[in-house]
């Protein structure tokens, strides 16, 4: 079993490369992560299971220790399931979906650097989870100027206990993040580590004028970080890294799977798109836009025919992409709507923009209505209402 020494190397160590990686770089920050060990909210976490369907528990075990402290993210929950862990231990077969996680380090630490908290300010962290981005937040600013809502008791009651071990009293709640918490309001910074298709009017009305909302979209891993103004308006660009999060509890897409028969199937077409390229880090945040979130399956046929990429809308929207020959791309679509016709005309138009990088778009969000622009708000690309 690992000591408490190398335990403490361990977290010596991924400070040290999350801040030669650039991530963190404000003294304070450095602080908060060196002196906040992620091993106390992460007492566990699952992993897929490698010999059948499912996922595998790790705790208390040096193979644990190693994992809590690499610059990754760690599933904590699976299915909304709180009892999933003890039938993990029971030894029974754990499967569904992840609906909470501990973030990777390295994306934690580059929102919170972000975030451009000073001295005074009062925070509202929507998504506890695990508890250790509030410990963060309380460490740089204290308890008493932290707040932190989650929809899952049983999460914030862990958090909590987690929380106490080290001094820090936050004000938790068990309620939906996207009302905000107004009772606790108004708030210099508001941040989210969970998803959310667009960003509340209550954040907005919660933060002051001058309060910056950092907000996860669930489309494409966009980071929106947002300035309020005097008329409630919020408005700003996407940070240039993506972060994917858990999505609310209601908008959870629901496991994909591969559809078998769809009579309003088309032939297989040529395209000129790859899906490497549609389903690339530069442009998929850009079709995201205008396709909403979705799905992504790589499937290979045991009899050795040719590779497919699947991708699949929760509205039963699908594509089904394969390239039998270099060069040459094929696509067949079902559903309801044409999704690789939208992913198309995305592409053309995003290359007829420059195939700008996402921190060139912004999104201002006025009277709930939503518009990305490219380079300044007057450059409207695209209303997401």
């Amino acid at each position: 079993m690992t000591t408490t020494t190398e335990t403490e190397a361990l977290r010596a160590q991924l400070v040290t490369q999350l801040t030669t990686d650039g991530y963190l770089r404000d003294p304070a920050w450095i602080a908060a992560f060196s002196d906040t060990p992620r091993g106390l909210f992460v007492p566990y976490y699952f992993e897929p299971r490698t010999d059948r369907p499912g996922w595998r528990l790790l705790e208390r075990t040096d193979e644990w220790r190693d994992g809590v402290y690499r610059n990754t993210a760690h599933v904590t929950q699976i299915d909304n399931n709180p009892d999933g862990v003890n039938a993990a231990r029971r030894g029974d077969t754990v499967s569904g979906q992840p609906t909470s996680s501990s973030s990777a380090p390295s994306l934690m630490a580059l929102m919170l650097e972000a975030l451009d908290v000073h001295d005074g300010h009062r925070v509202l962290e929507i998504g506890t989870g695990s508890g250790y981005n509030a410990a963060l937040l309380c460490h740089r600013l204290g308890s008493e100027r932290v707040a932190s809502v989650d929809v899952d008791p049983v999460l914030v009651d862990l958090a909590h206990d987690r929380l106490a071990k080290l001094g820090h009293t936050p004000h938790l709640a068990a309620v939906d993040g996207r009302d905000g918490w107004a009772e606790h309001a108004p708030f210099d910074r508001i941040i989210a580590t969970v998803g959310v298709e667009r960003v509340p009017a209550e954040w907005i009305g919660q933060a002051r004028p001058g309060g910056i909302i950092l907000a996860p979209l669930t489309v494409g891993g966009l980071l929106a970080r947002l300035t309020v103004d005097h008329d409630g308006r919020a408005e700003g660009t996407f940070l240039p890294d993506a972060g994917m999060f858990m999505p609310t509890r209601d908008t959870q897409l629901p496991a994909a799977t591969i559809p078998h028969r769809d009579a309003a199937a088309t032939e297989p077409e040529p395209t000129n798109l790859a899906v490497e390229v549609a389903t690339g880090r530069e442009f998929e945040f850009f079709a995201a836009l205008h396709t909403g979130p979705y799905s992504r399956i790589g499937f290979t046929s045991t009899d050795g025919s040719t590779p497919e990429t699947w991708l699949i809308r929760p509205d039963g929207s699908w594509v089904c992409h394969t390239t039998p020959e270099p060069g040459q791309h094929l696509v067949r679509q079902g559903g309801p709507a044409r999704l690789w016709d939208t992913i198309e005309h995305a592409h053309k138009q995003w290359q007829a923009l420059g195939s700008p990088a996402r921190e060139r778009l912004g999104l201002t969000v006025d009277a709930g209505k939503h518009r990305v622009w490219l380079d300044n708000p007057s450059n409207a690309v695209l209303d997401l209402d």
